[in-house]
């Protein structure tokens, strides 16, 4: 069965990609797994988060085939690269699979729940009551405003009389 290994390296290490290539067809073989193709560079891209302080990374890919009682080293194979100090970050996947949609269960789950829904029950409309609502202020209330204002001007005009007005 042919998989597919992605990996980054850090940039710093783009001038050593060479021998990180080396390293890690050495590692596929001594588990059992034959290239089946030449490292596919990527090249460098931005990463969503940093990693180990690096904020760029140099992307590579490689394909290669593990025959049926080899196909157990898979685990083996992913230990020896993260123990690989050189990669950051690597996964392997089957390469039939590459490129297929994924099917979401959410979808499904939407669809079941509105077929489930019984056809026989009837819905009764709702009515909303109409609540009161408190009334605008119209042109009656603005008279009775100004006659609290003049009353307060007059009080304040009272008032000055009265203190004006010494007790003798």
């Amino acid at each position: 069965m042919e998989y597919e290994l992605l990996f980054f390296t850090s940039v710093a290490n783009e001038d050593k990609i060479d021998l990180i290539k080396k390293d890690i067809t050495e590692i596929l073989e001594s588990q059992g797994a034959k290239m089946s193709g030449e490292f596919s560079d990527i090249g460098k891209r931005k990463l969503a988060y940093p990693i180990k302080r690096n904020t760029h990374a140099f992307f590579s890919f490689v394909r290669f085939v593990l025959d049926g009682e080899n196909r157990q080293n898979i685990p083996e194979i992913g230990k020896h690269l993260g123990l690989y100090g050189n990669i950051m970050r690597h996964i392997v996947v089957r390469a039939d699979e590459i490129g297929k949609p994924i099917i979401s269960g959410g979808i499904k789950f939407e669809e079941e729940r509105a077929v489930a829904r019984p056809s026989g029950r009837r819905e009764k409309p709702i009515r909303l009551r109409q609540e009161e609502r408190p009334a605008k202020p119209t042109a009656e209330t603005k008279p009775n405003e100004d006659k609290s204002k003049a009353s307060l001007s007059e009080l304040d005009e009272k008032l000055s009389e009265i203190l004006e007005e010494t007790p003798e």
